[in-house]
């Protein structure tokens, strides 16, 4: 066998070993999406935020930038008022999954601004 039959060899299982165990981590849901990590930090960074009085201008002001968005009221309800999502969806009068999706959508946006 030569050095260049060799090389293919090892790249074609490296690549077959990499999509297998890929396959094996999504399968049980072990891998995380990016914006699932980003998710976990956002909401650390907002929770730290309204336990502290809310002293960061930083994230006041990427807070106060979405005040025009259509479902801003999740953030505080949810993170300074300690609202359920089931709450706040009645409040709102939009789906459960309306508000997870909104509230996850925003969370990142104000990480996204700080970070």
């Amino acid at each position: 066998m030569t050095d260049e039959e060799l090389k293919v060899m090892v790249e074609q299982t490296i690549h077959r070993t990499f999509k297998e165990t890929l396959k094996y981590l999504n399968d049980r849901k072990m891998l995380k999406e990016p914006e699932d990590v980003v998710y976990g930090d956002a909401v650390e960074l907002i929770t730290n935020y309204y336990k502290n009085g809310k002293t960061n201008q930083d994230i006041t002001y990427a807070i106060q930038g979405l005040r025009f968005d259509p479902y801003f009221k999740i953030i505080p309800m949810y993170f300074e008022e300690g609202q359920k999502i089931e709450c706040i969806a009645e409040a709102l009068k939009v789906d459960v999954r309306t508000v997870t999706r909104n509230k996850k959508r925003l969370c990142i946006a104000i990480y996204h601004e700080v970070v």
